[in-house]
Formats: structure tokens, C-alpha cells, sequence
């Protein structure tokens, strides 16, 4: 019985070991066949083969397991890592160059030049699937590599591109939810650049995003401390992005600190400002009905009636 079970446990180890080196069809959310025929093409170098096969996995499991079945093959060879992530970024096809992001993570710790240059040029790609992933990616270096990225990024802050400058508030969302407290103040650094940008791709991701579901969320006090701030500048843009913080988890979770912010801004005669508020005003209003009460009571508030006239418009009883 002893040597039976112990040639079991051995051919066990045996064969998780095997599938931690080779991969497994039932980890990979690809068909057998395909898979066989990624693992040639990635073996052999042959770029263009693995575009043919990975492209068209555009969304899900099937795309991710594409991504993870490269990293694998290619392993800690830096030669093959520069060489896949050079080429796959300069591919013609877009849902084949968002591979090459993956690589960079990988590629950025035996050489952060390379790594950082292709990356920024993929963060402002002309398609936005490649430019998610890179967004996503200069995120995760952030949260590894915080004091080298962190200049990186400050530069970004105030880049020509929007596509750049998107970047940031990306990274900065991701980067929080370490709730790391040495990196709050870093963090609100990087928005101060952005916080008053107007372009639509930048702002949906500082005020909602980077902001509301980022920093509000992992560091509420510290983040209303500024929020409330920013509230007293004049510009259009930081105040949009300071109302629309509160339409979002984090907004959600301190509504109560926020409604000193927000009945502030939804005096503004600034028609850019005070719909930013409603906005925000109709996003907590329908989860917290007391806040309903308080926009019927604006209604005879001069300064503030256009603001609980539009909320209420789209709110249900």
C-alpha cells in the first residue's frame, strides 16, 4: 500500500508540474487546436502566424489566454521579449498589437528604456483597445515601481495628447487601490496637471474614475480634504471634475461630506457647472431619498432652482 500511494503522489506531482511548464487546454480558454498552433507560432518566432490566430480572439477569456500562453513561452528570454514586443507594436493590426502591452510588464525589468518607449507610444495609438491596454499596463507599473514610474507620469500630465493625459488618471485609479498612505499626496499630484482639463476622453476618467472610484474610495478624508479645495477654484474644468467625483462608488460612500460641495456648485451660474452638479445631485438622489427632499426645497432657492428642476426630471418617485 505504501510504495502504491507513493507512486501515485510522485506521478501527481508529476504531472502538476508538467502543466505548470507546458499550460493546460482547461486553465486556457482556448480550443485545443489553437492552442497547439499558438504554441508553434510563438516557438518558432513567427509573428505573423500568432496574429493570424490570436486577432481574431478579440474579447474575454479567449484573448487573455492568448496573452498568458505568450508570456509563457517566452518566459525570461529577454532577446524574445524585445523582439515579440517590438513587433507586435509596430503590427498593422490593432487587436494584435494590444499583445505587445502584456510583454512590456515583463520586458520592463530587464530594460525600462525599451520597455517605457514602446509603451508610450502604444499609450497613444490611434486605436483605443491598444490604448486601454497600455493605460492599464503604465497602471500596473506604477503599483510595482512607483518612485520610477511616478516622474514618468508627471510628464505625462502634461503631454500634447489627451490619450496621454488619459493615461494618468488610469494609473492613478489603479495605483490607489493599494490604499498605500505614503501615496495619496503623490497620487493627487499627478491629477493637479489634468484636474482642470476639459477634453472629454481625460475628464470622464479624473472626476467619475480617478477621483470618485479611485482615490474617494481608498482614501475618503484625504481625497474630500482636496476635493474641497478644488471647489473654490473658478475654472470650469476642476469644478466639473470635483461635482462628478461624487457620481461614483466613492461619491456614494461619502455623500453626506459631499453635499456641502456640491450645494455650492449648484449655485454656480455657469451652465457647464451647475448641469455637472445636477448630474451628480441625480446619480445619489436615487440612492438616498432624503437628498430628494432637499432638491424639492431648492426649488424655491434662486440660486439653485435650475438645479433641482433638472435632478428632479430624472428621478422616479
Amino acid at each position: 500500500m505504501y510504495l502504491s500511494f507513493s507512486c501515485f503522489v510522485n506521478f501527481f506531482i508529476g504531472m502538476l508540474q508538467k502543466r505548470d511548464v507546458e499550460g493546460s487546454s482547461m486553465e486556457l480558454s482556448l480550443s485545443s487546436e489553437i492552442e497547439d498552433d499558438l504554441r508553434k507560432a510563438i516557438s518558432q518566432n513567427d509573428i505573423d502566424g500568432f496574429s493570424r490566430l490570436a486577432s481574431p480572439l478579440r474579447w474575454g477569456k479567449p484573448s487573455w489566454s492568448a496573452s498568458q500562453l505568450l508570456l509563457q513561452i517566452l518566459d525570461d528570454d529577454e532577446e524574445k521579449l524585445r523582439l515579440w514586443a517590438t513587433n507586435l507594436s509596430r503590427h498593422v493590426d490593432p487587436y494584435t498589437r494590444r499583445y505587445a502591452s502584456r510583454i512590456l510588464l515583463k520586458l520592463w525589468e530587464k530594460d525600462e528604456d525599451k520597455a517605457g518607449e514602446i509603451l508610450t507610444t502604444l499609450a497613444d495609438d490611434e486605436h483605443w483597445l491598444v490604448r486601454e491596454d497600455a493605460h492599464d499596463i503604465w497602471g500596473e507599473l506604477l503599483k510595482k515601481d512607483f518612485e520610477q514610474v511616478f516622474p514618468i507620469l508627471q510628464t505625462f500630465s502634461t503631454h500634447s495628447s489627451a490619450n496621454i493625459r488619459r493615461c494618468v488618471a488610469i494609473a492613478v485609479r489603479n495605483a490607489g487601490n493599494l490604499r498605500k498612505e505614503e501615496w495619496a499626496e503623490h497620487l493627487i499630484r499627478l491629477l493637479e496637471p489634468i484636474i482642470s482639463d476639459k477634453t472629454v476622453y481625460v475628464r470622464k476618467n479624473v472626476g467619475p474614475y480617478a477621483i470618485g472610484d479611485g482615490l474617494l474610495r481608498c482614501y475618503p478624508d484625504f481625497t474630500l480634504k482636496h476635493l474641497h479645495r478644488w471647489a473654490y477654484r473658478k475654472d470650469e474644468g476642476t469644478l466639473w471634475n470635483v461635482a462628478m467625483a461624487f457620481a461614483s462608488y466613492g461619491g456614494n460612500k461619502n455623500w453626506r461630506k459631499g453635499m456641502k460641495i456640491l450645494a455650492q456648485l449648484a449655485a454656480d451660474e455657469r451652465r457647464y457647472v451647475w448641469r455637472s452638479a445636477a448630474s451628480a445631485l441625480v446619480y445619489l438622489a436615487r440612492r438616498h431619498f432624503e437628498i430628494r427632499d432637499l432638491l424639492k426645497a431648492w426649488l424655491k432657492d434662486s440660486k439653485r432652482a435650475k438645479v433641482a428642476k433638472t435632478a428632479l426630471k430624472y428621478i422616479k418617485d
